[in-house]
């Protein structure tokens, strides 16, 4: 509408007449959109003085433009707009900085653009306003060229400039760049301005120049609340926990973005425990500083990371009485949060609530699946985002086809896989060269993954090779397994893992000689076998529990049950797999290395500190072993129990004697 007003000529009506319909229009708004009725009363009184001046000055545009910027009443603001052209006149750069803002905040940046370029005689003021326009909308390198026009044509940047920019140089991780505009600043005096400085901080720290980051701050005199802040997550970033913990504590005054900070640093650094205390302690703080949606999308993974399901929920309830809950972003975080915590009913629910799913949101909820193992679920949900028009990414495949991978659907995998590029334009990559090699080595297809892996365009990683030693344990094919481990021992000498692998299956057939050579080498490298860990959450508390572990409260009444279980599930046909205890001991001693394996041990401190059909999640940090898989099958019929095992893979879903994994894993 906007271009075509601006090439046609007609005769200027009255400006009378125009105004009038504008008010009508604006009466006709209000019955549709129903906005608050200062807004109309404000407008009526803004647009006033269009009706007692002939011409009206071009002057009374400027504030309608301001008040209406951000109000989301785009349609006034074109029609304002068309009467300027209309009457003939010609928008100054101070008026058309005002047009600029209301037509950015609106989504019409295109529009924006085309008034920027109409107007002669650009200003400071101008500039600032389509290079604002520009970084909000993510035209990162628009915004630097724009910059560096307005620099030529002599005009000097001021503090609403140079943090646009600097943003800018941040998203595009150009530090040679942003070090230039910070020259810029420097020679103009600006280099210590609070804003300028807070976003020369800001920048440095985005592209990983922390001594930079730091000088300046040590340098600056005044410091608000967000150069602290910057700093912080900087230091979190860059895994330097204690430096963000001290610059933390020395804060006079900390905002709802320092406490964040604080909490996605400890979450995205693993300890999701501290996570937790802070955004506990953020509660209980008696100031007005409250979580933003920011703040419950950084401790939802924290509670994923520890399978606290209680506390995700509490966290749950706790944005929805503040209203949070309707924001995208966090609907998709609790969605990961319910699935990574094993209760996909709940996370499915979660989804479900979305009104308006985007790419996010069904990445999220594929990927919830895949972890399931419910491949065909992962093709349901995959198939319905295509039809509402959502275009796949890398992330969307390597849900997909990791979920075929976990449940043998390998014709259909294979598909997906062959018809990423040519059908949906998603080029692939390693991760995806990853999930076909799993989907064809879980079917036994080795020689296929393997031809796969000498065909790939691109050379193959851990993950790549981890997948085919994986498949070769499983279908105990020693001479491809060592193919594999040999590339990993180059490409990882530092995954202990790999080495016990490959000795585990040279025990396996009895090959000693070659399981003491990799356990020398494993020693003279200085490393050990990563201990097998597992934990329960019961009543809001998660207890951890290590192989044999002899430590917790309650280990006499564990190992008491433990004693007594094999025979009832002996009873029941359970036969135990001393396979998966690789030690030159005797069958009872191998036997009883079974029984306290940290999954068995998380499951019986569940069974005695729960109610009946209670249903118990287990975590452990690594594969489960083929016989607690087994046990568990057999623990969830005699008990009348529902068990989730989370492994370091996939869930494993017991009820009822049997895996929702169809012992497909």
């Amino acid at each position: 509408m906007l271009h075509v007003l601006l090439r046609t000529s007609t005769t200027p009506p009255n400006p009378k007449t125009k105004c009038i319909l504008i008010l009508s229009h604006l009466h006709s708004h209000s019955h549709s959109h129903q906005p608050k009725c200062f807004t109309h009363t404000t407008l009526r009184s803004l647009l006033q003085p269009l009706l007692n001046q002939d011409p009206p000055h071009i002057l009374s545009y400027a504030p309608i433009f301001q008040f209406l910027t951000g109000q989301n009443l785009s349609k006034l603001g074109q029609q304002i707009h068309a009467h300027i052209i209309l009457r003939g006149l010609q928008p100054n750069a101070f008026l058309a900085a005002k047009i600029i803002a209301m037509y950015a905040s609106s989504g019409h940046l295109h529009s924006a653009i085309t008034v920027f370029h109409r107007t002669n005689h650009p200003t400071t003021l101008l500039y600032n306003s389509i290079l604002r326009a520009c970084a909000l909308n993510g035209y990162s390198e628009k915004t630097i060229g724009l910059y560096f026009t307005m620099h030529s044509l002599g005009l000097k940047g001021d503090n609403f400039t140079f943090p646009f920019v600097l943003k800018c140089c941040a998203d595009l991780s150009s530090v040679w760049m942003g070090k230039c505009v910070h020259g810029q600043s420097l020679r103009i005096g600006l280099e210590f301005d609070i804003y300028v400085g807070t976003s020369l901080i800001d920048f440095y720290v985005k592209c990983g120049e922390l001594r930079d980051a730091c000088k300046l701050f040590d340098k600056m005199t005044v410091r608000d609340v967000s150069s602290w802040n910057a700093l912080i997550a900087g230091y979190m970033k860059n895994g330097e926990i204690c430096i963000a913990e001290d610059l933390f504590r020395m804060m006079s005054c900390r905002n709802t973005v320092s406490w964040t900070a604080m909490i996605s640093g400890y979450t995205q650094n693993g300890l999701a425990d501290q996570a937790l205390c802070v955004f506990e302690e953020m509660l209980k703080e008696d100031t007005e500083v409250r979580p933003n949606w920011v703040t419950i999308m950084s401790v939802l993974p924290a509670c994923a990371q520890l399978s606290a399901l209680e506390r995700g929920r509490r966290i749950h309830d706790f944005a929805c009485r503040i209203g949070l809950d309707s924001n995208a972003s966090v609907q998709a975080a609790l969605v990961a949060m319910y699935a990574k915590c094993g209760s996909l009913v709940d996370a499915r629910l979660c989804f479900d609530r979305i009104r308006e799913k985007n790419l996010v949101a069904w990445n999220t909820m594929i990927t919830a699946y895949a972890s399931h193992g419910c491949g065909m679920e992962c093709v349901w949900a995959f198939e319905g985002m295509i039809r509402e028009g959502i275009q796949p990414d890398t992330i969307t495949f390597t849900g997909l086809l990791s979920g075929c991978s976990h449940s043998g659907l390998v014709d259909v995998g294979l598909k997906y896989f062959h018809c990423m590029n040519t059908e949906y334009f998603v080029e692939p990559r390693v991760e995806h060269y990853a999930c076909v090699v799993d989907l064809l080595g879980r079917a036994g297809r080795l020689v296929d993954a393997k031809e796969l892996i000498d065909q790939m365009p691109m050379q193959a990683g851990p993950s790549i090779w981890g997948a085919l030693l994986a498949a070769c344990r499983s279908h105990r094919n020693l001479e491809m397994a060592e193919i594999a481990a040999r590339k990993l021992f180059v490409l990882e000498p530092e995954n202990s893992g790999n080495y016990v692998l490959l000795s585990n299956m040279y025990a396996e057939v009895g090959k000693w000689k070659e399981v003491d050579n990799l356990r020398a080498l494993l020693k003279s490298h200085g490393m050990k076998k990563s201990p097998g860990c597992s934990w329960i959450e019961v009543n809001g508390k998660a207890h951890l529990f290590l192989g044999g572990d002899a430590s917790h409260p309650q280990a006499r009444e564990i190992y008491m049950l433990l004693e007594a279980l094999p025979e009832k599930i002996k009873a029941a046909g359970y036969i135990p797999d001393t396979s998966f205890v690789l030690h030159d001991v005797s069958e009872e001693e191998k036997e009883y290395n079974l029984t306290t394996h940290s999954e068995k041990l998380a499951i019986a401190f569940g069974l005695l500190n729960t109610s009946p059909g209670v249903i118990l999640r287990v975590t452990k940090n690594l594969r489960i072993c083929g016989d607690c898989h087994t046990a568990a099958k057999f623990i969830s019929k005699i008990y009348g129990r529902e068990i989730i095992v989370r492994d370091v893979n996939r869930f494993h879903h017991f009820k009822d004697g049997s895996c929702s994994c169809g012992d497909y894993w």
